[in-house]
C-alpha cells in the first residue's frame, strides 16, 4: 500500500479537502496516493499540502512518514 495514502487514511482526511484546503489538485493527490508511488519519489507540493490540510508543518508529515513507513518493514 503507498505509504502517504495510507498515512491520509490515518489522519481522517480525504484527497478532496486536502485539494480544497491547500490548492493542489485531486489528479495530482491521485497520482501521489498510486499504489506504485515510493515515498522517494513524493514531491514537496504534496507533502507541503497534506501538511497545510492537517495544520502541520511539512518536516512533520514527511517525518511521520518516514516513521510509518519504516514500521511497515
Amino acid at each position: 500500500m503507498n505509504i502517504l495514502k495510507k498515512y491520509i487514511d490515518q489522519n481522517n482526511v480525504t484527497k478532496y479537502q486536502i485539494s480544497k484546503l491547500s490548492g493542489i489538485s485531486q489528479m495530482t493527490l491521485s497520482h501521489a496516493t498510486a499504489d506504485t508511488k515510493q515515498l522517494s519519489n513524493q514531491t514537496v507540493k504534496v507533502i507541503s499540502a497534506v501538511a497545510q490540510a492537517l495544520g502541520k508543518t511539512p518536516r512533520q508529515v514527511l517525518d511521520d512518514l518516514i516513521k510509518l513507513e519504516n514500521s511497515e518493514g
